[in-house]
């Protein structure tokens, strides 16, 4: 794996059809405001044309327009391309759009590694089209994010749009479900251990790039996104899924990368 100091973040600008864009412009009242909304369901249509899906997270940014999701959501490890293009509906749940309906992603962001191993940096960003002089996690509500990953076992709620897996719900893409339990350190015998996190339980296609939140609250909604779903690690790693574990260094300099391109 390469050395984390020796990073470089890459983008791409995805294909935006004619006249595509966002879906819902009403005026969205403050009462409408849930955090919840910040997770939502991703459309992909890949460069052959077929399509897949994943999740994603607004995340509190100066830029008010960036998500957050798995690298494999937006770029294709086996082909070596970007995807196509990318569909975001923060607030999705039971085959409805969220309070703002259909949006454009207009460029993603990876880190380079990412082109050499697909179990590495699994994490990138989306920055989304929204309508001049508003933000979209002003609408929607946002979660933050931890930027130095803690050790040891702690609690976790994973949210996702499973087509299949072990979560506990309807597991057909278009309801937003949650699983609550420990997330834990890799055992120290596999490769890199202290690159991941992992739970029991296979999230399930579809649920990539979903948030790992700690100390979630339900009654606000509120929480600090700690990883985001990357899907089962290929052996020597246990069969359970894992998250990748960035450190702060890393991490902000992605999403500088994000804001500022």
């Amino acid at each position: 794996m390469s050395k984390r100091a020796t990073l470089a973040p890459m983008s791409k600008i995805f294909n935006i059809p004619s006249g595509v864009g966002t879906s819902n412009t009403a005026e969205i009242s403050v009462d409408d405001i849930n955090n919840l909304n910040a997770v939502g369901k991703l459309d992909i249509v890949k460069n052959d044309g077929s399509s897949d899906c994943c999740t994603a997270t607004v995340i509190g940014t100066n830029n008010g327009n960036i998500a957050m999701t798995a690298a494999h959501c937006l770029y294709d490890f086996n082909t070596q391309t970007w995807n196509y293009q990318v569909y975001f509906y923060p607030g999705y749940n039971n085959g409805q759009q969220g309070i703002v309906g259909k949006l454009t992603a207009t460029r993603g962001y990876i880190f380079q590694t990412f082109e050499e191993n697909p179990i590495t940096y699994d994490y990138g960003f989306i920055k989304l089209d929204y309508p001049e002089g508003k933000r979209l996690q002003d609408d929607t509500g946002f979660f933050n994010y931890d930027l130095n990953i803690l050790r040891d076992n702690y609690p976790v709620n994973v949210f996702g749009y499973p087509i299949n897996g072990e979560m506990a719900c309807p597991r057909d893409g278009q309801h937003l479900c949650e699983y609550e339990g420990l997330s834990f350190d890799m055992p120290p015998d596999v490769p890199n251990p202290q690159s991941y996190r992992a739970i029991t339980i296979d999230v399930g296609e579809c649920s990539s790039g979903g948030p790992w939140v700690r100390v979630y609250d339900p009654q606000t909604n509120t929480g600090n996104v700690m990883g985001v779903s990357h899907g089962i690690l290929p052996e020597p790693y246990p069969d359970e899924s894992a998250a990748w574990s960035w450190t702060s260094e890393e991490f902000t300099r992605l999403l500088n990368f994000a804001e500022n391109n």
